[in-house]
């Protein structure tokens, strides 16, 4: 027979562990860099995850014995009755954990992109796509010109501001970005294989580019596009280098690590979206990657990605990077990986 004395003694006992619950959550989450259970950003500072899990955890204490500090010596739940509470929290804590951190994500997301370029530049059309073409104001000579080409949303929305980052860097290196919007309509195959080409065509008409100085940058599938553009037969010397941050490649076991890089919602989206695994078997990005050279290559990876699988690129002439820190969804902006890009591009392009 189930005893839980008072209904008040039991609610407190069910908050305590409710919120000490969500603080061991907050605490794993930082530890363990899983984005999908965080409630703040942790990537760079995870002792911000580890005092708000203590918080919690203090707060549920200290509600539990100033409420009840005068029955705090008399016998109440146990055994049982505390197994319930203490399960029952648990898996609430659980649940509100995955449920409130997606759009605590976006939020972050959104506040992230308010501080990336402005959407001016003018709408063009590349091929099957539409992108924003970006040229410097202080252009007086040919300069170099990169198409930006971001990762596959998969038709629910990017997780943060992609490439976008890099776009302004170039920017202000005096380069002519075109960034292309991944829509589901533009990255379905055959069609995407019309970007580059219409990119590079685009781009080498323009008097203030250098058509002998044009680059191809992608992330995720958008990398796979620019290593199948350029390697193919027909792409001449169109692409003058290639960069591609965590070409997808190989298909990557799906698992719980994909909690490391997006909220649960979008990791169950993720893991079933048949269009992303379709277009990645139909670029075959991986036969193509060895036919770029002599023109540079750079691989850039994030060494926390849980999306992409080890592939066998040893025979492609490629620079490789591995960006301490970043997974594959931040990549696109990570601080470091901007850096070595943005590097790179001066001395290839």
């Amino acid at each position: 027979m189930l005893y839980f004395v008072s209904t008040g003694l039991s609610l407190c006992y069910l908050l305590f562990a409710f919120l000490s619950a969500l603080g061991v959550l907050q605490g794993v989450a930082a530890r363990y860099h899983l984005g999908g259970l965080a409630f703040l950003d942790y990537s760079e500072h995870p002792r911000r995850g580890y005092a708000l899990g203590a918080s919690l955890g203090l707060a549920g204490a200290l509600i539990y014995f100033v409420t009840q500090w005068a029955i705090i010596l008399t016998p109440g739940p146990a055994g049982a009755e505390l197994t319930i509470l203490f399960g029952a929290a648990a898996l609430v804590a659980l649940l509100f954990t995955l449920i409130l951190a997606s759009p605590l994500q976006a939020k972050r997301c959104r506040t992230r992109e308010a501080r990336l370029p402005p959407r001016g530049g003018r709408v063009v059309t590349v091929g099957p796509a539409r992108g924003r073409l970006y040229i410097p104001g202080d252009a007086t000579a040919p300069m170099p010109a990169v198409c930006l080409l971001p990762a596959y949303t998969g038709g629910h929305g990017a997780a943060c501001p992609n490439l976008s980052a890099l776009a302004t860097q170039l920017l202000e290196q005096r380069t002519v970005v075109l960034l292309v919007e991944p829509t589901t309509e533009a990255y379905s195959y055959p069609e995407a294989l019309a970007i580059v080409p219409a990119a590079t065509i685009l781009l080498g008409k323009l008097p203030e580019v250098d058509p002998q100085h044009i680059v191809v940058v992608g992330h995720d599938l958008g990398g796979d596009l620019s290593i199948r553009s350029a390697g193919a037969p027909n792409a001449g010397q169109q692409v003058a280098a290639v960069v591609a941050l965590a070409p997808v490649l190989v298909q990557a076991p799906v698992g719980l690590d994909l909690l490391r890089e997006m909220p649960y919602c979008r990791a169950l989206r993720w893991a079933r979206n048949s269009r992303r695994a379709a277009l990645r078997r139909e670029l075959t990005a991986l036969e193509y990657g060895a036919k770029i050279g002599p023109r540079p290559l750079l691989l850039v990876y994030g060494s926390e990605d849980r999306v992409v699988g080890n592939a066998a690129v040893e025979s492609w002439h490629a620079q490789r990077v591995t960006v301490r820190g970043a997974g594959h969804l931040n990549l696109g902006d990570h601080p470091m990986a901007l850096q070595a890009v943005v590097q790179w591009l001066k001395e290839h392009s």
